[in-house]
Formats: structure tokens, sequence, C-alpha cells
């Protein structure tokens, strides 16, 4: 039994989980549901070692533990990344991702290739051991992943959105895997979005909000009202007064989606706020990116009934675009300047930097602090803020609350009205049905690069 007790996470004054209780036992599969900022990712962490509690215990076996990763390794308790190819060595071969060789006094190669076909074998694989990682589909990679971790000595299995990425029958082949392992008595912990798997494969679903436990029990005993109460809770379940769209429409795309194959018909009209839903890696962030000429192809858009063709951001940006990517610590901030520097990014208008940063209620000290020291929330705000300094037509907004509280999730809300309200389009992209019902004067809804749905695209 994998266990936290009355376990407390603050980072200085911010409190990510608050008071938390939970079990992991072997051989259950238990879901862990929540929005972004919940408290998922930290629960995860303080699981695996990779970060200690505040206050509380981890406990193992009914023995308090300090866990770092490598103890936790050491003892069966394991993460399968989301991200797989960063969690792999691509030009190795597969049995040297397999086989924790580091453990072994004297290495065999032979020994080695065929204790990893062993492992690979208890998850369904028969592939050449000696072809790099990197030559094969993420299906297969996931695979390799698992397979790594019984090599281990996995007692427990910590799974972020595993089938994310995954076709609909590659997905059902490895929930039918963890069904399989955790017969054999692995605990699992799955994160998943997918309601459909949680209610397949779950023993025991726990969901989070705002760091604490919202519900614990069977997911198969909840409506789809409960399980928009127990994510979204009544701070999230005000209304927001939405802009009405004018008739006039915005902008018509065909786009051109590489990652998948695909080729998506698009129409936006003007002060409208279009959601568009899924869960990760349905293909929410590569639309985003192809209106923006991220995608690395021609994209055909008609914008306020001039054709353009666009390639690269410049042509995007020059045509009235705007951008808040989805990894705003990565793509969205220069995280050791100042405020002024990220704010300024886009044009100098500096005498309007504090009315926008009022706009938005950010908190700050001042404008030359580093934008590292702000919050999730007010980092996110900055990322807007530089988009607010000039006019833009159409604002494209990649998941724009993940990772921020209820609060800053608000105030974007209210910009998000206030954008379409002006005869501004706004593309909203989230993976919270309840969230964009909120915002969204029409979802649209992506799988795998297509359309789930035909009406209003």
């Amino acid at each position: 039994m994998l266990r936290l007790e009355r376990v407390t996470k603050r980072y200085g004054d911010v409190t990510v989980l608050d008071d938390v209780t939970f079990t992991l036992r072997r051989g259950e599969i238990h879901g862990l549901l929540g929005l972004n900022g919940a408290g998922k990712s930290t629960l995860v962490k303080l699981l695996s070692g990779a970060i200690i509690p505040t206050s509380g215990t981890v406990e193992l076996d009914e023995t308090t533990v300090t866990l770092s990763p490598a103890e936790a390794i050491r003892l069966g308790v394991i993460t399968v990344s989301q991200e797989v190819d960063d969690a792999l060595y691509l030009d190795l071969p597969v049995y040297e991702n397999v086989v924790p060789w580091q453990t072994i006094e004297r290495i065999r190669p032979r020994e080695l290739k065929q204790r990893a076909a062993t492992y690979l074998e208890r998850v369904g694989l028969e592939i050449d051991v000696t072809e790099p990682v990197g030559r094969f589909p993420l299906s297969v990679k996931q695979r390799i992943l698992i397979a790594r971790a019984l090599a281990s000595d996995a007692a427990y299995l910590l799974l972020d959105e595993p089938t994310a990425a995954l076709s609909t029958d590659d997905a059902a082949a490895l929930l039918a895997l963890l069904q399989s392992l955790a017969e054999d008595g692995v605990g699992i912990l799955l994160i998943t979005h997918r309601s459909d798997e949680l209610s397949r494969v779950t023993t025991t679903t726990t969901f989070l909000r705002d760091g604490r436990i919202a519900y614990e029990g069977p997911f198969q005993a909840l409506s789809e009202q409960d399980v928009h109460t127990y994510l979204s809770g009544s701070d999230m379940a005000e209304a927001v007064e939405k802009a009405v769209p004018e008739t006039e429409i915005r902008i018509q795309a065909d786009l051109t989606l590489p990652t998948f194959g695909t080729e998506l018909s698009f129409t936006a009209y003007k002060g409208e706020v279009v959601g568009i839903g899924g869960v990760t890696g349905s293909g929410k962030t590569e639309l985003i990116e192809a209106l923006f000429g991220l995608s690395g192809v021609d994209q055909q858009v008609t914008l306020d009934g001039k054709r353009l063709n666009i390639r690269e951001p410049r042509q995007a940006v020059r045509s009235g675009f705007a951008l808040v990517p989805e990894e705003r610590r990565k793509q969205g901030l220069f995280l050791d300047d100042s405020i002024e520097r990220n704010v300024l990014a886009i044009e100098g208008k500096a005498n309007a930097i504090t009315r926008i940063l009022a706009s938005l209620r950010v908190k700050y000290d001042q404008t030359g602090q580093p934008v590292r020291e702000l919050s999730g929330g007010n980092q996110q705000k900055i990322v807007l803020s530089k988009w607010l300094l000039e006019d833009r037509d159409v604002y494209l907004l990649d998941e724009p609350t993940k990772g921020v509280d209820v609060t800053a999730k608000r105030d974007i809300y209210e910009l998000v009205t206030r954008l379409a309200k002006d005869g501004k389009t706004v593309i909203f992209t989230s993976s919270e049905p309840h969230e964009l019902e909120l915002v969204a004067n029409r979802t649209l809804w992506l799988d795998r690069g297509r359309w789930q749905q035909k009406g209003g695209v």
C-alpha cells in the first residue's frame, strides 16, 4: 500500500495540496481526475519522491518513508511519463532502454537482450530488441516504458495520460494491459480525462479540486452532473456574460495538420468565442499552430474576406493574429527578463504597461521585476498582456487557464468576454468541457486531428 497521510505541500505562500490523504493499493487501478492546477502533478511527484511534503507523511506498506526518485524506483514506485520521447534514449537499442543494466555487475549483452525480450513479451511486444527505440511508433514506445518499469520490479505504476496520443485501438490495448498488470498485483494510478476509460478499468477514482479531495469512490456511480460538480465546484460554476457574435464571418480556414495527416475546415465569426475541446493529443494545439503559421506548411486562411497563405508566425502577426501558447514558461515568456521586457516583446508602448497590467489584475511589485518571481496565473496574464498593447483581430488561446488558480481563471474569462464584446474573435482551447461551456459561444470537438461533430464547423 502506497499512501499519503494528511499531506500538505506549499510553495511559499501558495498551498498546492491541502491536508490530502490518498491511498493506492496493489492490484487496483485508481483513477485521478482534476482540472489543470488542481494538484494532480504535485500528488504524483510526492508519491514518486520528486518532492517532499511540507507536512504529513508518505507511507509504503504502513512504514513512513522519505523518498527520493532513486529510492522510489528501488522500492518499486515508478512513474511512466506522458512525455514518452523524453523518457527514452531514442538512439539506443530497445534492450538497453528496458533492462536496468546499471544494477548488473557484469554486463553481458546477450543476457540483457534475453531479459528485455522477457519483459517485452509481458507487455505484448515481440520486436527486435537491437533496433533503436526512436524507430518505433508511440504506442510501442509506451509499452517499452512499461516493460522497463516491470524490469525494475514495479509494485506501483504512476501513469499520466498514457492514452492521450494513442489511437482508439492502441488505447484499448494499453488499458487491457493495465488490467492484466493489476491482476498480477501491480498498483496503478491512472490520470486521464476520458470518462469511458475511468468507467472501464478503475476500481476507485479520486477527484482533486484546488488542492483538496472533492470525491473518492467508484467512478461508475457518478452522473455527468456529479463529475461536473466535483471537478469545478461552486467557484467555477458562476455564469460569464458572453458576447453576442456578429453575423459577419471573420475566419474561413482550410487547415492541414501534419502531425495527424488530416485536413480540417474551420469558420469563426466576429465577436465570437469558439471553444476547441478534446483531450491531450486530440489536435487542439496543432490547430492553433496551423492558424499561427507554426505547422511548417502553407495554410489557406481567409481573414475578413482577404485570402492569406500563412506559413510562418510573422505573417500571422502582420495579419492581426495573437497567440498565447499552452506552455507559457517554454514558449510564451522570457522568464529571467523583467515584466516590462516581456510586455514590450511585441510593441514598445511603455506608457500603457501599467494600465494593461491593472486591467488584468496582475499582482507584482514593479515592472522591473523578473517574470520568474510571479505566480503561474500572473505569468499567464503577462503572456496575454503583450498582445493587448496593439489592436489584434484574432486571439488564439491554447489552454489559457492551465496551471492557474480559480481567481486568475475568472480574470482570464472576463478578458475573453471583453475581447469578444469589442468585436474580436477568440479561439479558446481546453480539455475541460465545463470550462468551454462557461466561456464559449460554440464548441467544436477534436479527436486525433478530426472533428468529432460537424455541426457548426
